[in-house]
């Protein structure tokens, strides 16, 4: 049984990781690409705000990811926890795509 709490905690919080690496690294091209652009500062000066946001959420996954190398107890809050980071990931992402289809309105 917990072999099978290990695993399962363990692809949660590989998962959230991979879902905070992804937010961090679109907003780190979101940067790139506006920087190289007249009349994007706006842009830039968005994705520099949101970035320790995503820094934060990265660490955070990394420390759930450890969490599941214990016991049963540390799984399971490293599942809570990388389950929810990356649920809080995607959904910032999603929210930084829909400002961007949309600028006038704020979401």
């Amino acid at each position: 049984m917990g072999t099978v709490i290990d695993l399962i905690a363990t692809i949660v919080a590989i998962l959230g990781l991979l879902g905070a690496v992804g937010y961090g690294g679109y907003l780190l091209m979101l940067q790139s690409v506006a920087n190289k652009r007249p009349g994007a500062s706006h842009l830039v000066a968005d994705a520099r705000k949101r970035l320790p946001a995503a820094g934060g959420l990265t660490l955070g996954a990394l420390v759930a990811l450890l969490l599941t190398s214990g016991g049963i107890a540390p799984d399971i809050i490293g599942l809570l926890l990388g389950g929810g980071i990356g649920l809080v990931s995607v959904n910032q992402l999603q929210a930084a795509r829909r400002r961007l289809s949309n600028p006038g309105s704020s979401v």
